[in-house]
């Protein structure tokens, strides 16, 4: 593993909720993450492991085809205290002319409205639908879509408007940004005392990591990932239909990729395997079965028609 305690520096370009630091290695700039104490006192973890979660996070996006930031574990010692650290350096997209355009800030792009927008399925189609700019509406919310999906898999309760965004050029050419920040996923602030205790308790750890919501509101109403892929709106439809048979061919590749993570707890490691795992075959393959119905009832009715 790499140790970043002597490495070189820049001034600090990030903001968030966590600590940061610029760093430049081997050429390039990164944003590196430190682990910091819950801002919580409801959990008993001395401090959050958001970087395990950002790393494995991003990877598992990256092994379903889904472009996202290249990460990679690093340790560093705190010159003060003298403490080592395991921290997630993640590697700056907006080089080279780049730019990132955060999906909240883009909704503020309309002058003529006094709205305020908020994490509602409805605030992002209208958000969508307004882009007065050139771009690909229809890939935007499929690469939305397709990010819930697999926040599902990843039990993410917090994708919202400020963690995902658009990637604009120095041509000025505008896609979907690579995914990053994941460091809500996969229970960054469980500690492995509880993540024991759950793997021993089939029925409380599906309390726990299957009936999770996301941050998104739909019809005024909190979304709970099992139920809203039951019955799917039509673009969750077709990324169910894409992604699921993705997320089923690489289980064994993202089970590789968790044991293969320096530093993290063996407890961590079953924990992280068997969470993805449930809700991969009670909430995802589920949802698959039923679209695959669903496509081939419509097929079926459109080859009717057409006689």
């Amino acid at each position: 593993m790499v140790d970043l305690t002597h490495a070189k520096w820049r001034p600090n370009r990030y903001g968030g909720s966590e600590k940061k630091r610029t760093l430049l290695f081997d050429g390039k700039i990164y944003m590196v993450k430190f682990p910091e104490p819950p801002r919580s006192k409801k959990t008993s973890v001395s401090y959050i492991g958001n970087q395990f979660s950002e790393h494995i996070g991003c990877q598992i996006f990256q092994a379903l085809q889904i472009p996202a930031q290249n990460t990679f574990l690093a340790k560093y010692c705190e010159p003060v205290t003298g403490k080592e650290k395991i921290v997630v350096v993640c590697e700056d997209f907006c080089q080279n002319g780049n730019r990132l355009l955060e999906f909240s800030k883009i909704g503020h792009h309309d002058t003529g409205s006094d709205k305020t927008y908020t994490t509602t399925i409805e605030d992002v189609y209208e958000i969508i639908e307004r882009f007065d700019f050139p771009v690909n509406k229809f890939a935007i919310k499929k690469h939305f879509w397709n990010m819930f999906v697999v926040d599902a898999l990843l039990g993410n309760p917090d994708r919202h408007l400020d963690n995902w965004g658009l990637l604009e050029d120095s041509a000025g050419r505008i896609k979907p940004a690579p995914v990053y920040d994941c460091g809500s996923s996969l229970s960054p602030l469980s500690s492995d005392e509880r993540k024991d205790l759950l793997l021993k308790d089939e029925n409380l750890m599906k309390i726990e990591e299957y009936n999770l919501c996301s941050v998104y509101r739909h019809q005024g109403k909190r979304i709970f990932y099992h139920e809203i892929l039951k019955t799917p709106p039509a673009d969750l439809h077709r990324s169910i239909l894409e992604i699921v048979p993705r997320i089923k061919f690489a289980a064994p590749r993202i089970d590789a990729l968790i044991d293969a993570t320096e530093e993290m707890t063996d407890i961590s490691k079953t924990y992280m395997k068997k969470s993805l795992a449930m809700r991969l075959n009670q909430m995802l393959l589920p949802a698959l079965k039923k679209a695959q119905e669903r496509q081939a009832s419509e097929d079926a009715e459109s080859r009717g028609f057409s006689r």
